[in-house]
């Protein structure tokens, strides 16, 4: 397909055709995935009637061009994943529900994010400006046009994604997800370097925690000797993708590229330019040294989750007071001493459940034990489990290795379900984590707690361990 621009589609995505498209190898051999999630430009009618901008102004929002850059994928044993929706519609690249309430006639229900930092910058899952900081809208949508982008768009676009990543991991052991990506040749006005020219290529990988530092190395190398000029995480250092499917320590990396438009378009016209081929070709040579990368030779510090200590005390006290003192997973207000944190390690123990931590290179990086659910007695066989991981070191897969332990502990030692009491009903990553691991939600309890001067709702989820209720128990803690 040759390159050019084109208008907003006269039909709604889905009329046209799915919402994304896989370009996949004759052969699988490389264990890279390839995702451009904000090239799409499929405009539906509603949504091309409901704003207030011309056609090209609404473009300046897309990756423009970016899937035909990366073509040659497949070519080198890889898929290549292809948003067909526009970001302008539903961002992908963001988490599910970041919404600014004040798109909306109505009210937003509670769990929604309304306060992240993308959505204050107008940049939410359903954005409510282009890049140059244009509003979008003539006027106000409704939660129910949001959560049918989401549903229609968003949601199958990672569910594929999720899908190729599997794959990928379930025949090579490991993945790297490459998220393709380009960026205005000028900071915006919203982005902390407005008006100032940008490099030719930002390496995201989350400041080192989404990939290994090999494969940015590797990356930043290819490019360089090609004469690009490169810098790592700076203004971006990957978004929700990269943050979501980058766990080095479970076998997942995740590097996010992006490309100056300069190089091979022209961003007012939104037509490519005399670069698009001269790129075009150094990618591919990029493409096939990523997909030459043997992971399994790869290094990561991996985590050692063992039995806590009395000797962990002080390190568990001081992650604990992190979160007691800047967050709601706690409903404590007051951190408690490491004479406190020694006490409550021995109630767990004394009660015979799991009390651990994760460590790397020697350093206590996070802890997690179960605890008994309610004192009465029929609750023996129910624990509540508790996570929390280093704030410098969250986002690599630590709080998973945890809960894995966990899991597996409890169940050997003969309970029968699990609980978690997730302060918060925004905490989506502690969410995330228990779901990932098979924990459903039972309820959300509103405004039980009273912390930072604001009602705080708990979130209650559950999983069996073990046989659950399907056979008759042995006491706990027996070996």
């Amino acid at each position: 397909m040759q390159p050019g621009s084109k208008p907003p589609s006269d039909k709604a995505v889905g009329e046209v055709d799915r919402p994304f498209d896989v370009l996949m190898p004759d052969d699988t051999t490389a264990p890279i995935v390839f995702a451009s999630p904000h090239s799409g430009s499929n405009y539906p009618a509603s949504f091309v009637a409901a704003s207030q901008l011309d056609a090209v102004a609404l473009r300046r929002s897309e990756d423009a061009f970016v899937d035909q850059l990366y073509n040659a994928v497949p070519n080198y044993g890889a898929p290549l994943l292809r948003a067909h929706f526009p970001r302008a519609y539903a961002d992908p690249n963001r988490e599910p529900w970041e919404l600014d309430p004040a798109m909306f006639s109505g009210d937003l229900p509670d769990w929604v994010d309304t306060s992240s930092p993308r959505v204050r910058a107008g940049l939410g899952t359903v954005a409510k400006v282009v890049t140059d900081g244009s509003e979008i809208y003539k006027g106000m949508l409704t939660f129910d046009d949001a959560k049918m982008r989401i549903e229609s768009c968003y949601k199958p676009y990672h569910t594929a994604l999720e899908k190729l990543l599997d794959q990928t991991r379930n025949k090579f052991g490991q993945y790297l997800l490459i998220d393709c990506h380009s960026m205005p040749s000028i900071g915006g006005p919203m982005d902390f370097d407005s008006g100032t020219g940008r490099v030719d290529m930002v390496l995201g990988d989350a400041h080192g925690k989404a990939c290994a530092p090999e494969i940015t190395r590797l990356v930043q190398q290819s490019l360089e000797g090609m004469g690009y000029h490169v810098v790592l995480n700076t203004p971006y250092a990957g978004g929700f993708t990269t943050q979501n499917y980058g766990k080095p320590v479970l076998g997942g990396h995740a590097l996010q590229i992006e490309i100056n438009r300069a190089l091979y378009m022209d961003e007012q016209t939104i037509v490519p330019n005399d670069g698009f081929a001269k790129l075009a070709s150094n990618l591919e040579n990029m493409i096939k040294d990523i997909c030459a990368i043997d992971l399994k030779s790869l290094s990561f510090d991996q985590p050692l989750v063992r039995d806590a200590t009395a000797h962990d005390a002080t390190a568990i006290q001081r992650i604990y007071a992190h979160y007691v003192q800047n967050s709601t997973a706690s409903f404590e207000e007051i951190a408690p001493s490491v004479d406190d944190i020694l006490n409550r390690r021995q109630a767990v123990l004394d009660f015979e459940a799991p009390y651990i931590v994760a460590e790397i290179n020697g350093e206590v990086c996070g802890f997690a034990y179960a605890a008994r659910f309610r004192p009465r007695s029929a609750y023996c066989y129910t624990v509540e489990d508790s996570i929390y991981v280093d704030p410098t070191k969250t986002g690599i897969g630590i709080g998973q290795r945890l809960l894995e332990s966990l899991i597996n502990r409890c169940t050997k030692m003969g309970y029968r379900q699990m609980v978690a009491v997730i302060g918060g009903a925004q905490n989506e990553a502690s969410v995330r984590l228990h779901k990932r691991l098979g924990f459903a939600q039972q309820t959300i309890l509103k405004s039980v707690g009273f912390k930072f001067g604001g009602w705080v709702d708990t979130v209650i989820m559950q999983r069996e361990l073990g046989a659950g209720d399907q056979s008759l128990p042995r006491h706990p803690g027996s070996s």
